[in-house]
């Protein structure tokens, strides 16, 4: 389980919103620059939080969300960050619901980070929801 925290001070210039995917696509969010290089340089965590929309579905099928850093803000070099859970939003009656999950960054969190949505094949069209990756102090 990753660590958690209750911060809740949201500061507008580390957030960045996708739209959730179309049936078996993937899209990204922008990259966030934390403005320094590893090792994260905090004697405490940072807490990120994913809020998604509510979306239209299909036949069951999930969107998975996945927290990714870099060490340069280029698509090539992002990686899952393996201390995040993966965000799974389940279809439930034709359409994806709101979701919030709060995640801790870890100490060996690189310079940039971002999420990545993934839509099962045959899900359906939940591109009319979003996903916002938020820094919270």
């Amino acid at each position: 389980m990753p660590f958690q925290t209750t911060r809740a001070i949201q500061d507008a210039l580390f957030t960045t919103t996708v739209a959730l995917g179309d049936n078996a696509s993937t899209t990204r969010g922008n990259g966030l620059d934390l403005g320094s290089t590893t090792p994260f340089p905090v004697t405490e965590r940072v807490t990120i939080q994913v809020v998604t929309t509510a979306g239209n579905g299909a036949n069951n099928k999930n969107v998975n969300i996945r927290l990714q850093h870099a060490n340069f803000n280029a698509n090539a070099n992002f990686v899952n960050i393996p201390e995040c859970a993966i965000v799974t939003i389940p279809e439930l009656n034709a359409a994806y619901a709101a979701t919030t999950a709060n995640f801790a960054l870890p100490p060996s969190t690189l310079q940039f980070i971002r999420v990545i949505c993934v839509t099962e094949s045959a899900g359906g069209n939940a591109s009319n929801g979003t996903a916002t990756l938020k820094v919270l102090f």
